[in-house]
């Protein structure tokens, strides 16, 4: 008796239809220099407090429409921040122009990874809690 031939067909492979980035392949290896460190529930914690005790002088300042950063460092030292734990620098100027526009953005450093980060612009102050880079710290460098 002969056997009869089997046939049988290729697995059938269910592709994702989630919606795929739209990245280069190698996008996350190579923006893995910009992954900040997580914070514990008591960086967490810490970061919130220095938000809620930054964010008054930066309101001040932003009502009075003092955008230079040397007034935001200022603000930041009138709190008792050491001065080596804070980073200001003026806005950049947008792409095609020369003159930044006005505002300062500014990092203070907390804890061994913790970062208070924002901006002073016209139309709003900006705080936000998060941890440090190991490339960079806290303020991510311009680069393009």
């Amino acid at each position: 008796m002969q056997a009869t031939p089997t046939y049988t067909s290729p697995p059938v492979v269910a592709e994702s239809t989630a919606r795929q980035p739209d990245a280069p392949a190698n996008h996350a290896d190579n923006n893995g220099w910009k992954r900040r460190k997580e914070l514990s529930a008591a960086d967490e914690r810490a970061g919130r407090e220095l938000a809620a005790r930054i964010r008054p002088p930066l309101e001040a300042l932003r009502a009075a429409g003092d955008f230079a950063p040397a007034s935001t460092q200022g603000a930041l030292l009138d709190l008792g921040i050491q001065a080596d734990a804070i980073e200001v620098t003026a806005m950049r100027p947008p792409i095609g122009q020369d003159t930044p526009p006005p505002g300062a953005v500014y990092a203070v450093r907390f804890g061994n990874v913790g970062c208070a980060i924002g901006a002073v612009r016209p139309d709003r102050v900006m705080v936000e809690v998060t941890g440090a880079a190991a490339e960079f710290g806290c303020l991510e460098p311009f680069s393009h």
